[in-house]
């Protein structure tokens, strides 16, 4: 039985997803840890199988080495940001370009004594390049952070007072550690030049005293900048009913006596800073004698923790709290606070309704489920936090029918109904610092989740669509997902973004022809255009430009046959032959595009255009194209082919600088001709004297292009490389590139002087403007009437 073409690329399909599912698993499954697992506990993960695999506790073992060479080249690549991106879109086969390591490895008592030594310390994050970005740089979250070296003997002294000060800070100050050995240049962007170096964010501040429990924590406590109020009889009432910043909140007051059942300053400070934004906390001197305030009488106090509702500061809406630990009192306080409404079907419908239609404010439901306890205490700060976005509760052990349509996959869950229409799913962890970050930037974008319907709607409707195929396991498409929500925000309402769970709409996904996680592909007019490149708001963006505009065409093998084979005299082609599962055809892709834009305008007989190699593959092999990216020059006056130089860079800067030897140009190259042509010549000449390695005469170059084309039938230009020509540039007076220098023409039949005049600008306007000016001044000198003795 024969196949139809079509047939082979649906079972082609079916195989590459497989085959990238399979091969996506193979890391996971050597360290035992999930696709969506977290850096620590890949860490946790490899330090145990390296204590129990390592060649040196199997010494009898042949294949112990080769064992662990694969479970440290997982761990190698899991470990790391973009590789683990490249390899949980393409398997192995995205890392043959960009990594061959996991060869070497430690001693089995390093990796027992040394590595990951906070891994076991839940009070301390450690923090990769991007975790540091988006919690630390990109917050005013006060941190405290550890940069040490694995290889540092002062680092290891150091780990356990840190460990002591995590705890002693646990709520108040988040505390970090990050590994410089594995993130050096994280660490040089923070300015640490030695370890450890413990400093305090936001400010970035260092400590520079003795690495001692005590000093540490003076140091840090200094920093905290929380609010403990010393309440009496004079500020009481200011307090708690007319200042707006704290009447509005409940309070938490410490009573003081001559007992030690009060909590000490440093613990006051501490509970503050757990419980700013939420509760004001205070303290009431009730010491016998000229101290003691009235209020303790009053409140009938003398010692105590004692909570007070928002408003209602007396003895009958006192809860006292029966702890002197910081940690303790805030989780007892967090308990108290109130929760958001639970809402019954009919709430329910009729709030999803008002905000659908845009009589609500945005709202974020929190669904769980009773039956599988009740939710974390931390969750009661959200409330208090999103005061501009309406919050309520689900109970799924209730509502099972409406939990089954939001098709969530775990349990709790976070979804935000919006005020454009549609809903977005929270897929990060339910803690009150990522629900927070999440509900204020999905309440302002016009980004939502989607399923068969809405998406073939989306399609059909001609409008441009982003649709982001994902699934929740895949650590590069939750990267994705807060990129989306800026690129929606800066477009401003032009474009549309939609999401796809590829895990509950499979069958969506394949007709989309979806074969790896994340697929981004931006349909405009029905016509759909996957996004090849870094997912980054600012590349969405552009690609989004460009499908209104492609300035890369994408080929057929018939286009490559009429259009570039068979091309016009004077038309130059740039061919990019690459395969979507190929790394670093991705990365080329938006320097591709960015190269095409700068030649749209500058040499308009230029084109460039695309190959999927995957898709045409027998014509690719019919080209001699059997790596990917090839780069392959069509010139413009030449009959075959250039391919682009495995040994240059593929950026766009790189690829412009060699395709302008090969770009049909009104500027001659010259040496030691110069003197004959130029110095002799009745025309005028423009010459541009540069050195190939230097910067700004590549950047002037196609400047120069363009005054050529300005001047074209009136000056002539010429351009000469003083590395190759030394001579001529020395007899020129040539001191620094790039020189312009324009020769008028000769006079009197005299050869012209060979320094020329100097033009100081690289400015098009301005250097245009002087040479009119000279040529005209020396038309004028040569028209002008002379003497005859």
């Amino acid at each position: 039985m024969r196949l139809s073409a079509g047939s082979l690329l649906i079972i082609r399909a079916i195989l590459w997803s497989l085959f990238v599912s399979v091969t996506a698993e193979d890391f996971y499954q050597l360290l035992g840890v999930s696709k969506d697992a977290d850096n620590r506990a890949i860490r946790q993960a490899f330090k145990k199988l390296a204590i129990s695999k390592h060649p040196d506790k199997n010494p009898d073992n042949k294949e112990a080495h080769a064992e662990f060479v694969r479970i440290n080249r997982a761990y190698e690549v899991l470990k790391d940001e973009e590789l683990r991106k490249k390899y949980d879109l393409h398997g192995e086969d995205g890392l043959k370009d960009d990594f061959q390591g996991g060869q070497q490895y430690q001693s089995w008592q390093f990796y027992r004594d040394n590595f990951g030594i906070y891994d076991d310390d839940p009070e301390i994050v450690t923090l990769n390049r991007v975790d540091f970005q988006s919690s630390v740089t990109e917050t005013n979250d006060r941190w405290f952070i550890n940069f040490y070296s694995t290889y540092c003997s002062h680092c290891h002294t150091l780990a356990p007072t840190w460990r002591k000060v995590a705890r002693e800070l646990d709520g108040a100050i988040r505390i970090g550690a990050v590994n410089c050995a594995e993130d050096p240049m994280l660490c040089q962007s923070q300015r640490v030049m030695a370890y450890p170096s413990l400093v305090m964010y936001p400010e970035g501040e260092f400590f520079n005293g003795q690495r001692e429990l005590d000093p540490i924590l003076a140091f840090a406590m200094e920093r905290i900048s929380s609010q403990v109020h010393k309440v009496n009889v004079r500020n009481i009432n200011a307090l708690t009913k007319e200042w707006d910043d704290f009447a509005g909140k409940p309070w938490v007051i410490d009573f003081c006596d001559d007992s030690d059942s009060c909590l000490s300053s440093g613990n006051r400070r501490k509970l503050a800073a757990m419980l700013e934004g939420l509760v004001n906390v205070g303290t009431i001197s009730c010491v016998e004698g000229e101290q003691r305030e009235k209020l303790c009488d009053t409140l009938k106090r003398n010692q105590g923790v004692v909570y007070y509702p928002a408003g209602q500061i007396d003895p009958q809406a006192e809860l006292e709290l029966n702890s002197l630990d910081a940690k303790e009192l805030a989780n007892s306080v967090l308990a108290l606070l109130p929760d958001a409404n639970e809402l019954t079907p009919l709430e329910y419908t009729e709030l999803v309704n008002n905000v659908a239609t845009g009589d609500y404010s945005p709202a974020l439901i929190h669904f769980f489920s009773r039956e599988a306890g009740e939710p974390d205490l931390e969750l009661r700060r959200l409330p208090a936090i999103l005061t501009e976005i309406d919050l309520a509760r689900v109970d799924c052990s209730k509502m099972l029918d409406t939990c089954a349509s939001m098709h969530l996959s775990k349990l709790p869950a976070f979804v935000m109904f919006k005020s454009t229409g549609g809903y977005e799913i929270h897929y990060g962890k339910a803690t009150a610092r990522e629900v927070t970050v999440f509900a204020r930037e999905s309440a302002e974008a016009d980004m939502r989740a989607m399923d068969d319907t809405t998406f073939n709607e989306a399609v059909a409707s001609g409008e441009i669509w982003i649709i982001d195929f994902f699934a929740p396991w895949c650590p590069p498409c939750m990267r994705l997902l807060p990129e989306l929500r800026k690129a929606v925000k800066e477009m401003d309402g032009t474009v549309r973004v939609g999401t796809i769970d590829c895990t509950v709409h499979l069958a969506t996904c394949q007709r989309a022809g979806v074969s790896s996680y994340p697929t981004t592909i931006v349909y405009n007019d029905t016509r759909p255009n996957p996004f090849v490149g870094f997912h980054s708001a600012q590349e969405l963006i552009q690609f989004v430009e460009d499908v209104r505009s492609p300035p890369v065409m994408i080929l057929t093998p018939e286009d490559m046959r009429s259009s570039v084979v068979n091309r016009e005299k004077g038309k130059l082609w740039l061919v990019d032959f690459f395969a979507p599962w190929c790394g670093p055809c991705q990365q080329l892709a938006p320097e591709f595009r960015a190269l095409a834009r700068l030649l749209r305008e500058e040499a308009p007989d230029v084109s460039l255009g695309t190959v999927d190699c995957q898709q045409h593959q027998s014509f690719c092999q019919s080209f001699s194209v059997h790596t990917y990216p090839t780069i392959r020059l069509f010139p413009a006056n030449q009959a075959g082919y250039i391919d682009y130089p495995n040994n240059w860079w593929r950026d766009h800067g790189s690829m412009k600088k060699w395709l302008a030897d090969y770009l049909p140009s009104l500027v001659a190259k010259m040496g030691e001709d110069f003197f004959e042509t130029v110095l002799k010549s009745d025309t005028p000449w423009l010459v541009d004297f540069y050195a190939p390695w230097c910067g700004h005469c590549v950047t002037f170059a196609p400047v120069f292009e363009q005054i050529a084309k300005k001047l074209e039938g009136r000056v002539n230009l010429a351009k000469i490389d003083c590395d190759r020509w030394s001579g001529v540039c020395r007899a020129v007076g040539i001191r620094g590139y790039p020189s312009i220098r324009l020769y008028t023409g000769v006079v009197g039949g005299q050869s012209q002087a060979t320094d020329g005049i100097e033009i100081n600008s690289q400015h098009a306007p301005a250097i245009l403007e002087m040479v009119e000016l000279h040529v005209a001044e020396h038309q004028r000198t040569k028209d002008a009437p002379r003497d005859e003795l």
